[in-house]
């Protein structure tokens, strides 16, 4: 598993996850950084208090992408080319690819949180786990209206989901992703537990 190949297919992946949608945004259209804005994340929640729905659904919609694409790259190249990690390629890529939007090395290694990348990744692995997620920002938000809080338990509940589902490759890859989701949320939880959060319809986090 852990061999030349494996090594790529997780730069590649990587390297995927660093392209951020709120700096495309912000750069592009803004000639700014979002990291200097309301909460300093560059995500798409942050995009859309900052610059509205229109630019942060662009943040969005490449921050999605890069999630499916990385993974479904990384499957592509080891079922017809790097063969021997062909059962796991797409597991490297799948934390790969949160690690490069967390961490992005073409942003200094200050990037979001990890969530909708995690979107894409998990509707290439399952459509259920991706209609779970959608139901739960849908319905946790018009209830708490509060990002943070969704995106922990979105986390949570699919850790879950796929815990039940018996493969453990899947199941380890989900594990990581969760940790590192969670703890991109820190500052988010410790605002959760002095009840400090802010809504999503504010400009500050």
């Amino acid at each position: 598993m852990f061999n030349l190949n494996s090594i790529l297919i997780f730069l590649l992946a990587y390297l995927i996850g660093s392209i951020s949608g709120s700096m495309f945004v912000s750069k592009t259209f803004f000639k700014e950084d979002i990291r200097e804005k309301g909460s300093g994340n560059a995500g798409t929640t942050n995009t859309f208090r900052a610059y509205g729905l229109k630019y942060s659904l662009i943040s969005l919609v490449i921050d999605f992408a890069k999630g499916y694409l990385a993974v479904f790259i990384a499957n592509y190249l080891a079922t017809n080319y790097f063969v021997s990690i062909r059962d796991y390629a797409k597991y490297i890529a799948g934390v790969a690819v949160i690690i490069g939007h967390v961490w992005p090395i073409y942003h200094g290694f200050k990037g979001g949180k990890g969530m909708a990348t995690s979107f894409g990744v998990n509707l290439y692995f399952s459509p259920i786990v991706f209609l779970i997620q959608i139901a739960e920002l849908v319905a946790i938000n018009l209830l708490f209206k509060i990002m943070s809080l969704t995106s922990i338990i979105i986390t949570l509940t699919v850790l879950v989901y796929v815990g039940f589902q018996g493969n453990t490759a899947w199941f380890i890859m989900t594990l990581i992703n969760s940790i590192i989701i969670i703890y991109s949320h820190r500052s988010n939880i410790i605002r959760l537990i002095n009840n400090e959060e802010n809504t999503i319809s504010r400009l500050e986090e």
